[in-house]
This record gives C-alpha cells, structure tokens and sequence, in this order.
C-alpha cells in the first residue's frame, strides 16, 4: 500500500497495526468483522495445523481448540489449502471466505470471546471530509440490508465465492460484519 494513494482500507488487524507502525497520518476508524476464521479439518484430534503467517491471534485460538500440544506451522495463506489437501497438516485455521469451499470438517474458531479479524484503516485527513462521512452511510446502509435479507446476501456471497452460503448463514459460523459509527472515537 501506498501513503499517497489510499485514503482507506479494510485489512486484517495486523496489517494494520503494522502499516500504522510504518506510515504516519493514518488511523484505525473502527472494526470492521469479528470471528472470520473457521478451522478446515481432516480429523477431529489433529496433531499439525497450518495457519496464516504474521496473525500471531491465530495461536491463541489453535492452542485454545486443540491444546497445547499441537504443532502449530505458519506458511502464507495461499499454501494452506495445499499443505491440507497434501496431508502436510492435519487442520488449518483460514479466513471463511478462502475456507468455505475446501474439503474437510468445518468449525467455527469462536472458542472464548468474540474477536476481531479485519479494520478499517483511513488517513486522518481523509477522515475529515464529506466523501468519508458518505462512505460511512453507504457502507453500513449496504450492511443493513445483507443482514437483514438473507436472500441478497446469499446471492453476493455466492456471486463472490461461487459457494453457496450455508443454512444459517454467518450466524452459523459466528461471524459478525460490524458496522462503523459515525463519530466513533479512535481505536489504536
């Protein structure tokens, strides 16, 4: 990403945190989804399981499912339904999207409390002006409407994952889509 060209971004809290460590005049606005990871699995007790490099959360919530003793394996998201579908590990924890259509037991990872997967991300001046006061209605207008008709947002999560979304929708999976207030203060 570049400072110059983005105002905002949605992205996962730790390249956030990571690009706010880097880049000055930028801030978290708000979060954005909560519980977005599922674990894949090809057995109920497994002993090797693949997660995203840098989501150091990911850890706690393996270690919270499957114990301490799992050997844990970090590799980049794209090698993790490889390293599943190759028996290189036995479970992976990946984001619901990239997941949904894998091959293998599907859980929610939601073991002790929500928590947070993605932010909004926007340059403080940017921040200040009509366009993201305009945004910010569109989008949670836009959010309002997926979660109140199922229907639609089956249609655009299949349309964006060519899956069909499951009975329960993301209630099922524990996934929350989070909208953004307005005069939110802050959050680092």
């Amino acid at each position: 990403m570049s400072s110059d060209l983005l105002d905002m971004a949605i992205i996962c809290k730790e390249a956030a945190k990571e690009y706010l460590e880097n880049t000055e005049g930028f801030e978290v606005i708000s979060e954005c989804t909560m519980n977005s990871d599922i674990f894949v699995m090809n057995t109920q007790s497994p002993k090797v399981v693949g997660m995203t490099q840098d989501r150091d959360y990911q850890i706690d919530l393996i270690r919270k499912r499957f114990g301490e003793d799992v050997e844990i394996v970090s590799m980049m998201v794209g090698a993790l339904p490889y390293a599943l579908e190759k028996g290189e590990v036995d479970a992976i924890i990946i984001d619901f999207i990239k997941g949904v259509h894998l091959n293998g037991t599907k859980e929610d990872t939601v073991v002790d409390g929500d928590y947070t997967t993605y932010v909004l991300l926007s340059n403080t001046e940017f921040k200040k002006t009509r366009q993201f006061k305009k945004f910010i209605k569109i989008y949670n207008e836009s959010l309002e409407e997926l979660m109140e008709e199922e229907n639609l947002l089956k249609q655009h999560f299949y349309n964006y994952t060519k899956t069909d979304l499951e009975e329960g929708g993301l209630e099922k999976w524990k996934i929350k889509l989070l909208s953004i207030k307005e005069d939110q203060d802050t959050q680092k």
